[in-house]
């Protein structure tokens, strides 16, 4: 017992100037951080700051520091990270819970955004200018499909949509689409034996309503369910899809996993989709999306595989291309909301968008899309070529 309190009596010295150390260390960390903070040396502060992070210097100020330089430089994935190691220590840090909802604004996280102002006070709400009737963005797209075969007319698609905040955690979006296009396939004869294509028009009106609730600054369920009402060749169908799925936000990625059912005419479908976001300079100056999809569609399995690539190509323009690989007969895609059950299936997609960001608000999509096709009745394969302009307003 005695030589246990000796060697305790041997070890206070080292404890005492080990802990001391420490503390002139973090007081040295602090201090120069300060300086860097306030010399607006973001590079540097970046830098600096992140060498002590494995020992005791390690706390909340000089992190919310390093999370500032981050969001001013732009990379506010990194961001948000620093400022979550803040509100965990300090929940009541009403600036850093700012810059968090700011942060996920210039991702386009809306939902993350709400959950995070969710928890401001009525003052600093007021300074954000939140629409009060919940609006967070409206939109409309109107596109043209024009097919590479002589027996389909022009196909016509639109769509107009809105998204609510509900409460905090809760964002709804909905939106209504149209689709049409002729469908030549019987053939007659006038009276001067020239013959001639009759059409039937394929006709589809539908609703597609998506529920995401956020369940912390990470996790986020999310709910959608599609009808669509379909009329052809004097038959009429309604199909009813629905969708859940879980989605994970990191630093640098984001995840997101999600099963679609239903019947879709007169089809039993299943689909399972694992999804992942890659964000390298944290920002939405380059991005890229990986997501495949295995399909059962009425026993019938296809696996499909898409891939996006975005950067920022000048200032307010950003470009994304992407490619879509399978059968993607009766596919699913962006959570339920664009359902591909055209008359003749698409084996291959590929395409460009462009995005130019015309104000504070509003921003302007124009999408280029090339598809190759089989015609279901003659079974040969032909090209379709589509346009697409939308618009998006964010309240």
């Amino acid at each position: 017992m005695e030589y246990r309190k000796l060697i305790i009596l041997l070890a206070l010295p080292f404890i005492f100037l080990t802990a001391k150390a420490q503390e002139n260390n973090r007081i040295l960390t602090d201090s120069i951080a300060e300086e860097l903070y306030n010399a607006g040396d973001w590079k540097q502060l970046i830098t600096w700051g992140n060498k002590p992070m494995a020992d005791t210097s390690d706390f909340p100020a000089l992190h919310f520091k390093i999370g500032y330089a981050y969001m001013v430089t732009g990379n506010y994935k990194a961001a948000i990270n620093q400022f979550d190691f803040v509100l965990n220590k300090e929940p009541a840090n009403s600036t850093a819970r700012l810059y968090q909802y700011y942060c996920n604004n210039y991702l386009n996280n809306n939902a993350g955004a709400s959950y995070q102002a969710g928890y401001l006070d009525k003052e600093t709400l007021h300074s954000i200018k939140l629409s009060p009737f919940g609006l967070v963005t409206a939109d409309v797209e109107s596109g043209i499909k024009l097919p590479n075969n002589n027996e389909r007319d022009n196909g016509f698609f639109e769509r107009a949509g809105i998204s609510t905040r509900l409460w905090w955690r809760f964002q709804l979006d909905q939106s209504y689409i149209s689709f049409d296009q002729k469908i030549f396939r019987e053939f007659y004869r006038d009276r001067y034996g020239d013959k001639f294509l009759f059409g039937k028009t394929d006709k589809q009106k539908e609703y597609f309503a998506r529920l995401q609730f956020t369940i912390n600054d990470k996790l986020s369920a999310i709910g959608s369910y599609h009808y669509i009402y379909t009329t052809f060749r004097g038959k009429t169908d309604y199909s009813n899809l629905g969708l859940l799925g879980i989605t994970y936000t990191g630093q640098y990625v984001n995840l997101q996993g999600d099963i679609n059912w239903g019947n879709l005419i007169g089809k039993a479908l299943k689909q399972y989709d694992a999804k992942l976001d890659f964000y390298p300079l944290g920002n939405l100056n380059f991005y890229t999306t990986s997501r495949a999809s295995v399909l059962d569609l009425s026993g019938v399995k296809s696996f499909i595989y898409n891939q996006a690539i975005g950067f920022k190509l000048l200032n307010n323009t950003w470009i994304e291309t992407a490619a879509t690989f399978g059968n993607e007969d009766d596919y699913l895609d962006n959570d339920g909301l664009y359902v591909y059950n055209s008359i003749d299936p698409t084996k291959f997609k590929a395409g460009e968008t462009l995005f130019y960001q015309v104000s504070k608000h509003a921003l302007l999509r124009l999408n280029y899309l090339y598809e190759k096709k089989t015609d279901i009745y003659r079974d040969i394969n032909y090209n379709q070529n589509s346009v697409t302009l939308g618009i998006t307003w964010k309240f």
